[in-house]
């Protein structure tokens, strides 16, 4: 939801991000949706990303602990021109948000 709202208050002259933190894996559904649901995500964020009338909202990913699938994260982030990272605990992160930060 987040990234559709800001497709929704694109503004070209600001930065337009998105940092998504998850300790867990998209399960909400079937297997067969969850692979739909990424999918359709994936071509949206690329559409978005790229080309003559393209709104980039750079999607920056954080795998926290060990449950995420940090290989689905890393297509999202790299699908928006943006930079995955996986923390694994408390002192970790702290570093992995300075680092998401610098590219700003």
């Amino acid at each position: 939801q987040s990234y559709n709202d800001m497709l929704e208050a694109y503004d070209p002259e600001l930065i337009n991000a998105v940092v998504v933190l998850t300790d867990g894996m998209n399960d909400d559904g079937t297997p067969e949706d969850d692979k739909k649901q990424f999918a359709a995500l994936l071509a949206d964020v690329k559409l978005n990303s790229d080309g003559e009338n393209s709104k980039p909202v750079r999607i920056f990913t954080v795998a926290y602990g060990t449950g995420a699938d940090p290989r689905e994260l890393r297509q999202i982030s790299e699908a928006s021109n943006a930079t995955a990272y996986q923390a694994t605990d408390a002192t970790t992160i702290n570093q992995v948000f300075a680092a998401v930060v610098s590219n700003f």
